[in-house]
C-alpha cells in the first residue's frame, strides 16, 4: 500500500517556513544512495512514518541490483531507530537484505519520552501496519512494552547507543563513521560493532536510509546553566516533582501540557513564555492552563525569558524589563526542535529552498520565459492599412517590449503568428490564449490525479471547462462567427475590476454616435455592470471567494501549473499586511475606469481630463495588467508561490473578499482532533496559518483570512479534521475511511 501522506515539498528558509531535505518521489536525497524518511521527511504521524520507512526500504531493495561478494558490505544502513527506521528494518528483513540500524539512544526514544499515560492513536486507520508489526491505540507505557517485545520477536539488528558522525562514498559504497555512546546508556549491540563506550566504528553500506528524526534535536536557549542536572527538555512523569518548585519555559502544547501535569501532581509551577498569549497551544490546553492559573495553582509570566540557571534559582527578565530570581528545584525547557543541519551538511544532503546556482538559474529562466510569453501575447499585427499606427499592415505591439518590438532582434516572430484561419485573422494574442488553455488542461489533469477528493475533481473540471469554454472557445472561436468585437464577451467572464474594460464601451468605437451604436455600447456596459455588481455579489453570497479557485483564468493557471509551487506562499505578519496592496489596486481601478469612460463618451470635455486619462490608462495598463497580473504574478511562481498576483494585487479578489465579509457565511471548521502536523498550513497557497485555526477550533473565513475556499487543506489533512460549512453549523467528528488521500505525486510509489 502506498504511503498516504505527502513527502516534504520545497520551502524557502527566507520565508520563515520549515526547512526540509531535498528528496525525490522515492525519498532519495540529492546524494544518490541516501534516502530520507520519517520526521526528517516531515511524516507527521507515527503510523505514516512507520509505513513510509517500510515502503522506501522496499523500493531500495528493488533497485539494489546484484549483491556482490563482499559480505562485510551492508546492503542498507539505517540511521535512527524511531518508527520510520523500524519500518525500514522490517522491510529489509522481509527482503533478506544485509542491514543494520544505528540508534544513538534507544529505539523509539522520542515515544519513550512522551508523558506518562499519554494516549497514542494509531490513526489513520486505513493505513495498514507493515510487516505484521502491532500498532493499536495505547498509552505510552503499553505501546513501548508491546513494541519492545515485537523488536525481540522480529530479531531486528539494532545497535545502540551509536551515533553516526559522517559518511564518504568510495567506489559506489558508503563508508560511515560512528561513535558508540557513553556507558550511561543501556546497550543492545547486535552485529560487528565494537560495543566499548566511546569506540569508533566504520561501516560499509551500499545504501543509507536516514530516519534519525528531528524531535531529539531540541532547541537550546544558549544561556548559562542550561546543562545543570536539574534542567530538562522532556517530562515523562510529573509525580516525582510533587511539592517541588518547578519552572517551565515555553508556550506551545508541550510546555502547556507539562506545566498543567506538574501542577496537577502538586508541584509549585511558574511558566515563563516570551509571547503575550498561548496562541500556539490547542484550545483544550489553553482552557486547562487558564483554569489552573485562575485557581492559583500555577503562575504564568508572559513576555518573560530566562537569563541564567543557577543551582537553586533561575534569573528571569520580565515583560517590563525588570529581573526576577525565582526558586527552582527543576526546570523544563520546551522551545521546539530543530533539524540536524550540521549532520546533514556533513553527509552532503541539501535543504529544499537552498538557493544554489541550479535553482537560481531555473528561477531566472522561468521568469524570462514568462516575460517572453506575455510580451509576444500582447502584440498585434494589423490586417492592412487601417489606422495611423498600421503602416501598410506592419506589426505593431500594444506593449512593444524587447525583444519583439519594432527594430528588436525578434521583431519577425509575431509575423509568423499572424495567420488567416478563414473565419478570422489571428495573432500572438490568439496563440497565447490557446497555449494558456492547453497548459491549464494538461496540468489540471495532473492536479486531478494528485487530489482525488470528489470536491477537488469537480473544482479542477470547473477550472478546465471555464477556461476552454468561456475564456477561449466562445470569445476566440465562436463569437467571431456571430458578432463583431467578440472580445467584448470577456467582460462577462472576467468581471470588473479585474477587467476594467468590462464597464467601458463607446458608440464611436462602433463607427459613430448613431442610435444603434449607442444602444449596442450601452448594452455591453450594462451586461458588464450586471456581471460585476449583481452576479458577482450573488455568487459570493453562496460560494465565498471560490471564483478565484473554481472559475478565474488567472486562478486556473495558478491552480494547475502553479500547483507545483503552492507551498512557497509567504507567511507571517508582513505577508498578511502586504495583502492590502490588492485593495489599493481596487481603489485605483475606480478613477481609471471613470476617466476612460468619460473619454469614450465625452461627458466632460477637458484637455486636463484627457491627459489625466491617458496617463492613468497607460500606467494602470502597464503596471497592473501587464507587469503585475501577467509577468510578475507568474514569473514568481518558483520563488514566492502561485498566488502572488491573486493574493497581493488582484483587485477582483480584494473586491470579492470585501463582499464576502458582508454577505457570505462560508467557513472552514475543525474538530478537536488536530495533531499539529502542519500539512494544512504547508499546502495553503494563500499563506494562511490553517493549523492555528484548526488547533484553536476557530472558524476560518474571509473575516480573518484571505481564504479562497480551494479546499486543499481539507484534502491533505491526515486526520480528516477540516470541513467546509456555514457559520452556526455543528462540527461533525468524521470517520477516516472516506477515501481521503493527499497529493498522489507525493506518495511513495
Amino acid at each position: 500500500m502506498p504511503n498516504i501522506l505527502p513527502k516534504s515539498l520545497e520551502f524557502s528558509p527566507k520565508l520563515g517556513v520549515r526547512q526540509l531535505p531535498q528528496i525525490d518521489d522515492h525519498h532519495q536525497s540529492n546524494v544518490r544512495g541516501i534516502y530520507v524518511v520519517g520526521d526528517l521527511a516531515d511524516a507527521p504521524i507515527i503510523k505514516v512514518a512507520l509505513r513510509q520507512g517500510y515502503d522506501v526500504a522496499r523500493h531500495v531493495a528493488e533497485t539494489l541490483g546484484s549483491r556482490g561478494d563482499a559480505p562485510e558490505v551492508l546492503d542498507v544502513l539505517i540511521v535512527g531507530g524511531g518508527p520510520a527506521g523500524i519500518g525500514a528494518a522490517l522491510a529489509c528483513e522481509d527482503q533478506g537484505l544485509r542491514y543494520a540500524v544505528l540508534e544513538r539512544e534507544a529505539p523509539f526514544a522520542t515515544i519513550q519520552n512522551f508523558p506518562k499515560a499519554k494516549l497514542i492513536f494509531s490513526e489513520p486507520h486505513e493505513v495498514d501496519t507493515p510487516g505484521g508489526f502491532w500498532f493499536e491505540d495505547a498509552t505510552t507505557e503499553d505501546l513501548v512494552a508491546r513494541w519492545s517485545e515485537a523488536l525481540d520477536q522480529h530479531g531486528l539488528r539494532i545497535q545502540q547507543p551509536e551515533e553516526v558522525l559522517g559518511a564518504d562514498r568510495r567506489g559506489g559504497v558508503f563508508e560511515v563513521r560512528t561513535q558508540v555512546g557513553d556507558a550511561g546508556l543501556s546497550q543492545q549491540v547486535i552485529g560487528s560493532a565494537d560495543a566499548a563506550a566511546g569506540a569508533n566504528n566504520t561501516y560499509r553500506a551500499r545504501r543509507i536510509i536516514l530516519a534519525a528524526g528531528k524531535r531529539g534535536q531540541v532547541r537550546r536557549l544558549g544561556i548559562d546553566g542550561e546543562d545543570l542536572p536539574h534542567v530538562h527538555h522532556a517530562l515523562k512523569d510529573a509525580t516525582p516533582w510533587a511539592e517541588k518548585r518547578v519552572l517551565v519555559v515555553g508556550g506551545g502544547d508541550s510546555a502547556v501540557e507539562a506545566a498543567c501535569d506538574l501542577a496537577d501532581a502538586g508541584a509549585q509551577v511558574i511558566v515563563s513564555y516570551r509571547g503575550d498569549s498561548f496562541y500556539r497551544a490547542k484550545l483544550r490546553n489553553r482552557s486547562r492552563i487558564d483554569a489552573l492559573t485562575s485557581a492559583g495553582r500555577l503562575e504564568v509570566l508572559l513576555g518573560s525569558k530566562p537569563l541564567r540557571f543557577d543551582e537553586d534559582s533561575t534569573s528571569l527578565q520580565l515583560s517590563d524589563g525588570q529581573t526576577r530570581d525565582v526558586p527552582t528545584e527543576g526546570a523544563f525547557i520546551f522551545v521546539g526542535t530543530r533539524l540536524p543541519l550540521a549532520f546533514l551538511r556533513r553527509l552532503g544532503v541539501k535543504m529544499k529552498g537552498d538557493l544554489d546556482a541550479l535553482r537560481a538559474a531555473w528561477i531566472v529562466s522561468f521568469a524570462a520565459l514568462t516575460y517572453l510569453f506575455y510580451v509576444l501575447k500582447s502584440g498585434v499585427r494589423c490586417a492592412g492599412g487601417e489606422g495611423a499606427d498600421c503602416a501598410g499592415g506592419s506589426w505593431v505591439a500594444k506593449k512593444a517590449f524587447f525583444p519583439f518590438g519594432p527594430e528588436h532582434p525578434l521583431a519577425w516572430l509575431p509575423d509568423l503568428l499572424h495567420v488567416d484561419l478563414g473565419f478570422r485573422v489571428v495573432d500572438g494574442s490568439f496563440w497565447g490564449t490557446t497555449a494558456y488553455a492547453v497548459i491549464i488542461a494538461v496540468f489540471g489533469v495532473r492536479a486531478m490525479r494528485r487530489y482525488p477528493l470528489p470536491e477537488q475533481q469537480r473544482r479542477y473540471r470547473s477550472l478546465i471547462a471555464f477556461q476552454w469554454i468561456f475564456l477561449f472557445g466562445v470569445p476566440e472561436l465562436l463569437a467571431p462567427l456571430i458578432i463583431d468585437r467578440g472580445w467584448r464577451l470577456y467582460g462577462l467572464s472576467v468581471p470588473w475590476p479585474l477587467n476594467i474594460w468590462a464597464l467601458i464601451d463607446s458608440p464611436h468605437w462602433l463607427g459613430g454616435a448613431t442610435t444603434e451604436n449607442t444602444v449596442t455600447a450601452l448594452l455591453w456596459i450594462g451586461l458588464g455592470a450586471v456581471t460585476s455588481f449583481v452576479l458577482v455579489p450573488l455568487y459570493v453570497r453562496r460560494n465565498g471567494v471560490r471564483f478565484c479557485s473554481y472559475l478565474c483564468g488567472c486562478g486556473g493557471l495558478a491552480e494547475t501549473l502553479g500547483d507545483l509551487w503552492r507551498h512557497l506562499a509567504p507567511r507571517g505578519r508582513h505577508a498578511k499586511q502586504a495583502e492590502w496592496f490588492g485593495r489599493v489596486v481596487l481603489v485605483l481601478a475606480v478613477p481609471v475606469t471613470l476617466l476612460i469612460l468619460n473619454d469614450a463618451w465625452a461627458f466632460f470635455a477637458s484637455d486636463a481630463l484627457y491627459s489625466t486619462k491617458a496617463f492613468a490608462e497607460h500606467w494602470y495598463g502597464l503596471m497592473v495588467d501587464f507587469w503585475l497580473a501577467s509577468v510578475v504574478g507568474v514569473a514568481l511562481y518558483p520563488y514566492l508561490g502561485n498566488r502572488v498576483w491573486c493574493r497581493f494585487f488582484c483587485p477582483l479578489r480584494a473586491y470579492m473578499e470585501e463582499l464576502a465579509k458582508r454577505l457570505t457565511r462560508i467557513v472552514i471548521k475543525a474538530d478537536s482532533r488536530c495533531i499539529g502536523c502542519g500539512e494544512c498550513t504547508r499546502y495553503c497557497q494563500m499563506g494562511i496559518e490553517v493549523q492555528r485555526f484548526a488547533q484553536n477550533q476557530e472558524l476560518m473565513s474571509n473575516h480573518n483570512s484571505a481564504c479562497i475556499q480551494c479546499g486543499i487543506c481539507i484534502q491533505v489533512c491526515p486526520m480528516n479534521v477540516l470541513e467546509v460549512g456555514e457559520v452556526g453549523d455543528p462540527v461533525e467528528l468524521r470517520a477516516l475511511d472516506t477515501g481521503l488521500r493527499p497529493p498522489r505525486a507525493d506518495w511513495q510509489r
